[in-house]
């Protein structure tokens, strides 16, 4: 575990973080600096210019073939037309562009030098070293916390000044620093037959699932009482791979996770895994802070803290993501259209309990701008903000804290073809889970018969003590914390 491990850097000249990092020329003007643990493929298409993809990607759609090997055979200005189908968390570096993947989760980050040229890298942190090489670099003052607030800097912005993020909807130019809007997903369209969506959504994921397992022979999925992870599960079946579904153990987890994961794997012929949190690694804070530029509350470095995963070796995946499907909750509150960048700004800061003078407002006003300039056909501004605020500020940032990590994570859903789909259908038929539902109820039906997130009191009492037993009082402790957090935000209200 070290500082900066499969982090980038792509600049005017070589980048040496230490004695391990590789370096390659891109172009007369540009070259690209690695950890030797992040995953680089290098591909020449068909008009001889290169490309690089940092990350891991993996094709979705059956008939075609891996990223690389549909570089080769793509004229230069086509290769962006690829994308869209490829899953994961990655960056597609060529014909001195910058393209990420669907949502930013390999993020980027980029400004200029005092000499005017132009440097972008998956750390903020990096960045500043190299931009302000004499000086410490302005920050914003807003302290992030746990589960209130605005807990991430919201894109464009970072935590530095003169530093910027790279939204998914836009694509960098290497040479100027200039960024071009580009198309966030195919066309969403509302009048696709709905069994050929639900049809279409369940070929790309076992591909995908089959595809993941030929590149790890260890497979990680996180399982809890939920639709997500459920669905996954059963992906996994129908794929006919082999994964070891695990279950975090936390003192505040509901008794549902603790006893249907193991029930679920069983049914699904896998065998189930606890990890139980065994001790706290406090000097993993200062790692964290340094490998993140800071840009993480301590609330959301707590499970690299503790080492939950540290056991895990390969590759894990989960459901996260379906959230674009379902409606991000709380922006559900908010105005359906949106006229006005400083109001909305205005808006949604309030919705998530943020300061009136929140700074968060300043990179929620710019992002609300842009989308105002560069609008989505057919997409509700509240799903892209799940997609360029949460998913591209938030969960980013998470992610790259997991690059410390031996595990390598990788994000199934992040697809651009995907998120298409799943959008085209009407609201009121992929809310409250109605499109896992109606994919577990086609392949597999005998998971349907498990409850889905029951309440503690679905139990017995006898079966909430033992779930229970290893930290009672803990549990108890986190529902009055839990009761007395509502009670507080309903008098905010």
């Amino acid at each position: 575990m070290y500082l900066h491990r499969r982090q980038f850097v792509i600049g005017p000249q070589q980048f040496i973080f230490n004695k391990t990092w590789k370096g390659c020329q891109l172009n007369d003007s540009t070259w690209v600096s690695y950890c030797p643990d992040l995953r680089v493929t290098q591909a020449k298409d068909a008009s001889e210019r290169n490309w690089h993809i940092l990350g891991l990607a993996i094709e979705t759609l059956t008939e075609k073939l891996s990223p690389e090997n549909e570089i080769t055979r793509t004229q230069t200005d086509h290769v962006p037309n690829l994308y869209s189908s490829w899953a994961g968390r990655w960056i597609l570096v060529g014909n001195k562009q910058l393209h990420l993947d669907a949502s930013g989760l390999l993020g980027c980050f980029y400004g200029k030098d005092s000499k005017g040229q132009v440097w972008a890298s998956s750390s903020a942190a990096l960045l500043a070293q190299i931009l302000f090489p004499n000086q410490a670099p302005t920050i914003d003052p807003r302290r992030l916390s746990y589960e209130i607030g605005i807990s991430w800097y919201t894109p464009p912005r970072s935590r530095f000044e003169g530093i910027s993020r790279l939204l998914p909807s836009q694509v960098l130019d290497l040479q100027s620093g200039q960024v071009r809007p580009r198309p966030l997903m195919p066309e969403i369209c509302f009048e696709r037959d709905y069994d050929d969506i639900i049809q279409q959504i369940q070929q790309i994921l076992v591909t995908t699932l089959k595809r993941l397992a030929k590149i790890s022979p260890e497979l990680w999925l996180g399982l809890t009482a939920g639709y997500d992870s459920r669905l996954m599960l059963a992906l996994s079946r129908v794929a006919q791979i082999k994964v070891k579904p695990f279950t975090r153990i936390a003192a505040r987890m509901s008794v549902s996770d603790r006893l249907l994961p193991p029930q679920l794997a069983n049914t699904c012929g896998y065998p189930h895994t606890f990890l139980y949190r065994k001790q706290r690694f406090p000097e993993r804070q200062a790692l964290v802070d340094a490998h993140s530029g800071g840009q993480i509350s301590v609330g959301d470095a707590e499970p690299f803290v503790w080492g939950d995963r540290d056991s895990l070796k390969g590759i894990a995946f989960g459901g996260h993501g379906f959230a674009i499907a379902s409606g991000f909750y709380k922006l559900r509150e908010l105005p359906e259209t949106l006229d006005n960048a400083a109001e909305g700004a205005k808006q949604i800061a309030a919705l998530f309990q943020e300061q009136p003078n929140s700074t968060a407002k300043v990179g929620l006003q710019e992002w609300l701008t842009w989308i105002l300039a560069h609008p989505e056909p057919h997409l509700d501004w509240r799903d892209r903000f799940f997609i360029e605020q949460r998913q591209a500020g938030w969960l980013s940032t998470k992610e790259q804290i997991y690059d410390l990590m031996d595990l390598e994570r990788f994000p199934i859903l992040n697809c651009a073809l995907l998120y298409s789909l799943l959008l085209s259908i009407p609201v009121e038929q992929r809310l409250n889970s109605q499109i896992q539902t109606a994919l577990l109820r086609q392949i597999s039906p005998d998971l349907m018969s498990y409850p889905f997130n029951p309440n503690d009191f679905y139990f017995s009492l006898w079966q909430i003590i033992t779930a229970k037993a290893d930290n009672l009082p803990a549990y108890l402790f986190g529902k009055a914390v839990g009761k007395f957090r509502y009670f507080l935000r309903s008098l905010a209200l």
